[in-house]
């Protein structure tokens, strides 16, 4: 990898690994907002806010503009489109593959354009929406909604699918990546594929990637925690 490009992938990183800036992102991604909107939708302060929007637009992902006397946040879709090419680590590219097909026809960058009615397609979509959850880690159910905003506005369709296919977990309202898979009927086996295969590389590219911001900074933490249902 080019040697110039590690500081701003560890910028972008590092930004992606905080949950607040997350729940940031789930909003702009529903429209832009201004400082004081974000600060009384998500319960911060606005000089958090600004801390976070410091750390997003120098990451790349958010623009901001002057508005009167407000500062106008919206997401730079761009940002994740290019996140999601495949050279944008210097993976070497492959042949196309139906995934690769699926995930052209239903995203635009990070956004998912509707969900598959086929259900082999809807896996593949799905696959890709795990990519955004830490495994080892629990997320409150308004976390995972923020994530899966990133996405899609229906979460709570895309939250029980990944659910009922058995890809995370949910006690009283927390939710993690599964550490087993259940048992598959012929029919589920048809539509999940080779998911001995494919689960465990993407939990474990997964589990890389969060070793690789885990050293990331921590604001003062004021995004109120969920209590557990």
């Amino acid at each position: 990898m080019d040697e110039s490009r590690l500081d701003p992938l560890s910028n972008l990183f590092k930004a992606l690994a905080d949950p607040a800036r997350l729940r940031i992102l789930g909003r702009l991604a529903e429209r832009p907002h201004a400082g004081h909107e974000l600060a009384e939708e998500l319960a911060l302060t606005p000089p958090t806010i600004s801390h976070h929007m410091r750390k997003l637009v120098d990451a790349g992902l958010v623009d901001a503009a002057a508005e009167a006397q407000s500062r106008i946040y919206s997401l730079r879709t761009a940002a994740f489109r290019d996140l999601a090419r495949p050279d944008s680590l210097d993976v070497e590219k492959a042949p196309a593959t139906e995934d690769d097909a699926v995930i052209r026809a239903f995203f635009d960058g990070p956004r998912l354009l509707r969900l598959p009615a086929a259900r082999k397609k809807r896996v593949i979509v799905l696959r890709r929406l795990l990519e955004l959850f830490e495994p080892q880690r629990d997320y409150p159910e308004r976390e995972v909604n923020d994530l899966l905003r990133l996405a899609h506005e229906d979460v709570a369709t895309l939250r029980r699918e990944l659910v009922d296919y058995g890809f995370m977990v949910r006690d009283r309202g927390v939710y993690r990546v599964a550490s087993e898979l259940p048992d598959r009927g012929p029919t589920v086996r048809q539509e999940v594929g080779d998911e001995a295969e494919w689960f465990p590389a993407l939990v474990s590219a997964a589990m890389q990637r969060a070793v690789a911001v885990s050293g990331g900074d921590r604001p003062d933490r004021e995004t109120p925690s969920a209590p557990r249902e």
